[in-house]
């Protein structure tokens, strides 16, 4: 939904000293250019002569070219071997440099800005030459005996240009012939970037549908025909005679050398705007989307089904619908009959069915007389849902579910079951699938029973020898578990780090120390028969109970801290008072007063007055110095003197932490899951084998409408060909038939020993998403996850009803069924890479801002930005897909049918509804005409072969050329007024030049967009 990027084309280009031809070079082989010298010099004699010199200068032409190197070649349209050509567009080859196809063109431009190329691209049918044989000639070549098939050699000028991604010309400017302008800017883009500019041969011939052709680029000139056939260019009677052109004398004159070849092959008639113009909305036959289905005698022991007015008839549904609008009223009350035919609830045939389907789990009950199995219809869901009973709850009400839905009701058992056949055909395929994913999770299984085994082992260990130990003596659990200390954690630190800081510190839990302390050993013993064994020693060290040195004391004679204490004593009144001043601080020295007459006195002397200056004494700098080196040496020794505070620790309850981390309860499944790669959604919530499910994201419409497209949609034959119509989704179908293939799977899995409980959900898609877009950030599984089509079953609550489990449903109403757009037609065969997406209308309104209820709805406009990422209230792209073969195509959007209809216009401020857009996919240009026109002609993105080839097998761009002027479009034609206002600067005649022959026959993508009311017949 981005901005098309402008083009520009010129007519040729030339670059260096070809552009000083002046005129063609008459009877020469060569294009000459004349060069003027004035040659200035001494004279023997003296004194200065000068003289004029005139001399032509040959120039490179055709006949001196051998090859072409391909690397030249950027693009061919068609590519080489493409089979489905369109037969109305013209064949063409892009080349990197600009100026190739007019650089060894042996003449200048005529007055008309026509330059004819020195190459040409030249299209043969099968049957219209024989390839010459090889060697011997400098290039290869082909035998024409008829150079009628060729394009008129006069008119080749027209069929090369120069095209420019962006534009030359000045703002509004659709045509100039103002090339001091358009040069410049044509040299600022090229330089900028060199991909922008190329030059291309186009092939003027009409083509046949369903044709082989080989496509040839060859030189136009005869001169370049005999350099490439090996003979002399100097034969040819002039350097502009065409190569197809006769003369007396001419050599081998059938035979054309070419220096590139491709070949391809056209479809049938129509283009994309061709085909996408064929499609027509129709109003789609009731029939569509139901078929009848006897229900008179569906089982023996079962009874009928014979409601009055229905005739023992019930109507089997399909994935889609049509949309309850369309229908007329008779038809709406004949639907609504036909849909509640189970009321009142349940119906003895559904009383009957669910006895008959609970027969097995009767059986097999403990108090049956007969235990052995019996084979009853399956209950669909029952693992998913966790029921085996049907009709059990004493309220009516509760059994309005998706469980009896689906079970009771022979409409949706019948989808179920065509799920259970679509699994049992395709079940080695999708078992296949299943083992692919299942292999990480069966080795993961391996390791967990090892680790349940290892639990077990350890865990009876753990209990005898260290739980039990924990009651009698805590510290001995610590002393035996300490090889494993640096490994646990306890209140944010290892148990190790913990006891290391505390009184207990590392010597206590040492090898050696559980050595000499480990009962039996001999300090025990020793200490035992002493009467004073050791009991709990780590908890006495840490409580202060017990230490591991001695007491210190002080040799005699020794000054101790009790001495100092004693003469401090003497003088009490004055240390406590100088002891107690706070300004006693290293740091307040820097604030003492200064002066340069600091001395010192002796105590009881008076203190000399001295004055305030800059600067200390010498003495007075060496007292302050020695007052702070002396601080710092007394806070220096506090601090080395200092014993750290060791903490006290609680050794029962670090023993029972450490107890607790080492639990192999606990361990061992940290420790084997930590090394298993299993997805998350099946990591085990217990310590217990992985209950794995595969996940198969394919879209299980395929397999169902492979087996038959009436399975998928009944009597979708009745779609007519050439058809645009709009259906909706029947959720409940949809749920059904997968319900159906989810419950056969999950007894195939039990079946072939898959480790599973049988409550996955292998299918979860139904459509194709391949239209989704993708969205920025997300990762493969979240994208995986967001386009499936139903939640996982487990997940279905079982008050919920059959077709409320839409994932893509995002509004209040669960219930909501998805508008589908269906195309049936050759368009999407052939190019199924168009666009489709749905687009907000908007209404027209008359000149006082009310809607113009006569007047068309048209595209609600987008900003530039929108653009860029369109919001999803004015432009949707489509949430699912599918494909029915031949022809028919579906497209599901994140819309209701109300929504997509919008209001009647009387409505104030009235929803105009939504547009469903068809877009042929932007890409690189392509040139070529209708196929036919009806109306007139408006824009020259209509112009036709008949138009201006009427029965002739090349365009005429000569003299014969008709003479076609554009019409202002009007009335239903008002949206091509913009390319109109455009296109008008131009005309088809005699008088064009290579350029305005591009614009005219470029091929604009076409976009057509066709209102939700148009589809429903405005309903």
């Amino acid at each position: 939904m981005t901005d098309i990027g402008t083009y520009s084309f010129l007519p040729w280009l030339r670059r260096g000293v070809a552009n000083l031809m002046s005129a063609a070079p008459g009877g020469t082989t060569r294009a000459r250019i004349g060069v003027d010298l004035k040659l200035t010099g001494q004279a023997v004699g003296g004194g200065t002569r000068s003289a004029p010199i005139h001399r032509d200068v040959e120039l490179y032409g055709p006949g001196d070219v051998a090859g072409l190197d391909a690397r030249s070649i950027v693009r061919t349209e068609p590519r080489a071997g493409i089979t489905n050509f369109e037969p109305n567009y013209l064949p063409f080859v892009e080349f990197y440099d600009e100026d190739l196809p007019w650089r060894y063109t042996p003449a200048p431009p005529d007055g008309s800005k026509r330059l004819a190329p020195w190459l040409a691209l030249v299209v043969l049918a099968g049957g219209e030459f024989v390839d010459g044989a090889a060697g011997g000639k400098p290039t290869p070549f082909v035998l024409v005996e008829d150079p009628g098939v060729f394009p008129a050699a006069g008119e080749l000028w027209a069929w090369a240009h120069v095209h420019v991604n962006g534009g030359l010309g000045t703002a509004g400017t659709v045509v100039s012939d103002n090339m001091a302008q358009v040069l410049p800017r044509f040299d600022a883009v090229v330089g900028a970037n060199p991909d922008h500019g190329l030059s291309r041969l186009l092939c003027p011939r009409r083509l046949s549908p369903d044709t082989a052709y080989h496509a040839f680029v060859m030189p136009v000139f005869e001169s370049g025909r005999l350099a490439g056939l090996g003979l002399d260019p100097g034969a040819t009677p002039s350097a502009t005679h065409s190569a197809w052109g006769g003369y007396p004398g001419r050599d081998e004159p059938a035979h054309y050398c070419y220096y590139h070849r491709w070949s391809f092959r056209t479809g049938v008639v129509g283009d994309f705007e061709y085909l996408v113009r064929l499609l027509k909305p129709r109003r789609m036959d009731p029939r569509v989307g139901r078929r009848d289905m006897d229900a008179r005698a569906p089982l023996p022991g079962l009874p009928g089904i014979d409601v009055p007015g229905l005739g023992g008839v019930l109507r089997l549904g399909g994935a889609l619908r049509i949309p309850e609008i369309n229908l007329d009223q008779a038809a709406r009350e004949e639907a609504e009959r036909y849909e509640h035919w189970d009321v009142p609830f349940p119906h003895p045939f559904q009383t009957a069915l669910a006895d008959f389907i609970e027969l097995s789990d009767d059986y097999a009950s403990g108090d049956a007389a007969d235990p052995d199995p019996v084979v009853t219809p399956p209950l669909y869901g029952r693992w998913h849902a966790r029921t085996s009973r049907l009709l059990e709850a004493t309220e009516p009400q509760l059994h309005a579910n998706w469980v009896h839905e689906l079970n009771l009701d022979p409409r949706f058992r019948a989808a179920a079951g065509f799920g259970t056949t679509i699994v049992q055909e395709n079940q080695e395929t999708y078992l296949a699938a299943a083992w692919q994913q299942v292999g990480a999770v069966l080795e993961a299984n391996r390791r967990i029973r090892l680790g349940q085994l290892t639990r077990e082992v350890a865990g009876s260990l753990h209990r005898r020898h260290l739980v039990a130990q924990a009651a009698a003596d805590s510290g001995r659990v610590l002393a035996i578990t300490a090889p494993v200390h640096p490994r646990i954690v306890h209140s944010g630190v290892t148990v190790a780090r913990g006891l290391l800081v505390s009184r207990v510190a590392r010597g206590p839990l040492t090898s050696a120390m559980r050595r000499i302390s480990r009962p039996g050993s001999t300090v025990v013993r020793a200490l035992t028969r002493q009467g004073d064994p050791p009991r709990r020693l780590l908890a006495a060290i840490a409580d202060e109970r017990a230490t591991a040195a001695r007491p210190k004391a002080a040799p005699p004679g020794v000054p101790t801290s009790e001495t100092l204490v004693q003469r401090l004593d003497q003088h009490r009144d004055q240390v406590s008072v100088q002891l107690a001043r706070d300004d006693r601080k290293p740091e307040l020295v820097a604030l003492l007063p200064r002066s340069d007459q600091f001395t010192l006195w002796e105590p009881g002397k008076e203190s000399p007055r001295l004055e305030q200056t800059p600067h200390d004494s010498p003495t007075g700098v060496r007292i302050k110095d020695g007052v702070e080196g002396n601080a710092e040496v007394i806070r220096a020794s506090t601090e080395a003197g200092a014993e750290p505070v060791r903490p006290g620790v609680d050794v029962d309850g670090l023993a029972e932490a450490a107890l607790d981390l080492l639990d192999p309860e606990v361990t061992v499944p940290r420790r084997v899951l930590s090394g298993v790669d299993i997805p998350p959604r099946l990591q085990p919530a217990a310590f217990r084998e992985v209950m794995a499910y595969p996940e198969i994201d394919l879209p299980m419409y395929r397999p169902l409408a492979e087996k038959s497209s009436e399975l998928f949609l009944p009597n979708l034959t009745l779609i007519p060909p050439d058809s645009i119509t709009m259906l909706e989704t029947d959720q409940r179908f949809i749920e059904a038939y997968l319900v159906g293939l989810n419950h056969e799977m999950a007894r195939e899995l039990l079946w072939r020993e898959y480790p599973t409980d049988q409550r996955g959900s292998y299918f979860r898609q139904f459509w194709d998403p391949a239209h989704q877009l993708p969205v920025p950030g997300e990762t493969d599984a979240q994208r995986r996850e967001r386009v499936r089509d139903i939640p996982p079953l487990h997940q279905w609550t079982l008050a919920s009803p059959l077709g409320a489990h839409d994932q893509h449903d995002q509004g209040e109403d669960p219930g909501e069924d998805e508008v589908v757009l269906v195309i049936r037609g050759e368009l999407l065969k052939r190019y199924p890479t168009a666009v489709i997406y749905a687009q907000r209308a908007k209404w027209r309104r008359t000149e006082e801002g009310t809607i113009d209820p006569s007047a068309e709805r048209e595209l609600d406009d987008l900003t530039p930005a929108e653009q860029q990422n369109p919001p999803p209230g004015k432009l949707r792209m489509p949430l699912f897909g599918a494909k029915v073969d031949p022809d028919i195509a579906f497209l599901g959007f994140d819309l209701t049918v109300e929504e997509a209809l919008g209001q009647d216009p009387s409505v104030p401020d009235a929803d105009p509804g939504w547009f469903f857009v068809l877009r042929e996919r932007p890409g690189e240009p392509r040139f070529g005409l209708d196929i036919a026109r009806t109306g007139n002609l408006n824009v020259w993105n209509d112009l036709a072969w008949d138009d201006i080839a009427p029965g002739s097998p090349f365009i005429p761009v000569g003299p014969a050329a008709p003479v076609h002027h554009l019409t202002e479009p009007t009335g239903a034609d008002t949206e091509k007024h913009d390319q109109w206002a455009e296109d008008r600067f131009l005309h088809w005649g005699a008088d064009l030049n290579s350029s305005e022959v591009a614009y005219i026959l470029y091929q604009a993508p076409v976009l057509v967009a066709v209102h939700a009311g148009e589809l429903l017949g405005d309903v």
